[in-house]
């Protein structure tokens, strides 16, 4: 199959496309898997959950309620409410508000790598995260002290209020290595040829692949709940305000 046109990583704040269905293979009970030529879903990937919704057509509406990577191929998994879908034209339209929550605690996640790198006064790494329920980002070494996660927890609510652009771009291997040498994420990374970097003013950049706010400010307001110990480090649990 041809790589899926991301449209997400061209504007986040696309919640409806137009596109084509390339292929669609049933599973059971009218659900089914489909390739589309491009989409503004974003799979379940990096933490992310992926994005839900709809895509309809004359005599179509199929309830997406999964999305999946294979290489550079999206695969929508849905149940057909009407019809059975078929290759051709197709419209879509994602859940927006369940799509900008993600948006805000994705990027709260990233400045709280700042705020939290600060707090310690050294460079973190982190070995995982996510953004569902039980938001949280895991970083590799000892449970930070409640003072230093309370310095964190203030430095992030002052940028948040001061509000700062996030930019993103995509730049090649060497060009990640000299920008971002210690992004907290640096050592999970796959090779590639080209990298996708994310950028709040005033901070490092963060190679990423999901969906962000253009400005930290629209988070709203951002807690910090606990640090709790895992295998290799620590799990941070945090969560945005109930509205931006």
């Amino acid at each position: 199959m041809p790589s899926t046109k991301l449209l997400y990583w061209e504007d986040s704040y696309l919640s409806r496309f137009e596109g084509s269905i390339l292929r669609a293979e049933p599973d059971e009970k009218r659900f089914f898997y489909l390739v589309l030529d491009r989409t503004v879903f974003h799979p379940k990937i990096g933490g992310q959950p992926s994005d839900r919704g709809m895509l309809r057509a004359a005599g179509l509406r199929v309830e997406v309620r999964k999305v999946m990577q294979a290489k550079d191929v999206l695969v929508h998994w849905g149940k057909a409410q009407e019809g059975e879908p078929t290759a051709g034209s197709v419209q879509g339209e994602i859940d927006w508000p369940w799509r900008y929550l993600l948006m805000r605690r994705h990027t709260a996640g990233h400045l709280l790598d700042h705020c939290l790198g600060v707090a310690v006064g050294r460079s973190i790494e982190t070995l995982g995260s996510w953004l569902g329920e039980g938001c949280y980002v895991e970083y590799r070494g000892a449970v930070p002290s409640s003072s230093v996660l309370a310095n964190a927890q203030e430095l992030e609510t002052r940028m948040i209020a001061r509000g700062a652009e996030v930019t993103v771009e995509l730049v090649s291997n060497e060009e990640l290595l000299r920008r971002a040498p210690e992004a907290p994420n640096i050592y999970r990374l796959p090779a590639l040829g080209t990298y996708r970097i994310v950028t709040i003013q005033g901070c490092a950049p963060i190679p990423c692949s999901g969906t962000h706010l253009k400005n930290i400010s629209e988070i709203g307001g951002c807690h910090i709940a606990e640090a709790a110990p895992t295998e290799e480090g620590f799990r941070v649990y945090y969560d945005v305000s109930p509205s931006g």
